[in-house]
């Protein structure tokens, strides 16, 4: 009976010392990640003609949910119209996976 206390204990100790080696994503570089997921989804839209159109993730403000991240994107547009560049700033929602892989609009 104390051989097999002694093994669950072992096996509990080292599922404990795994778990706490995983790494944990500073929220700084959380940041940096979701600003870069929106702007490559932003930039690389085959529906936007990207040679007229640039954008740039200038601020985000995040919230983790259990599927992802909600969040809210401070974004620069330039857009070359008639040999002019126009500039404009605005907010934008989205929703960014676990992975910053996917990315969802939202209105």
């Amino acid at each position: 009976m104390n051989k097999n206390l002694y093994f669950i204990f072992l096996f509990l100790l080292g599922l404990f010392f795994l778990g706490s080696c995983i790494k944990k994503d500073s929220p700084k570089q959380i940041e940096e990640n979701l600003k870069t997921s929106m702007e490559l989804s932003l930039n690389h839209n085959p529906r936007i003609d990207t040679s007229r159109v640039k954008f740039k993730v200038l601020t985000v403000t995040y919230f983790e949910a259990p599927k992802g991240f909600i969040c809210e994107f401070k974004v620069n547009m330039k857009e070359k119209r008639d040999g002019e560049l126009k500039d404009t700033t605005g907010m934008m929602s989205a929703n960014i996976s676990k992975d910053f892989k996917n990315v969802t609009r939202r209105d």
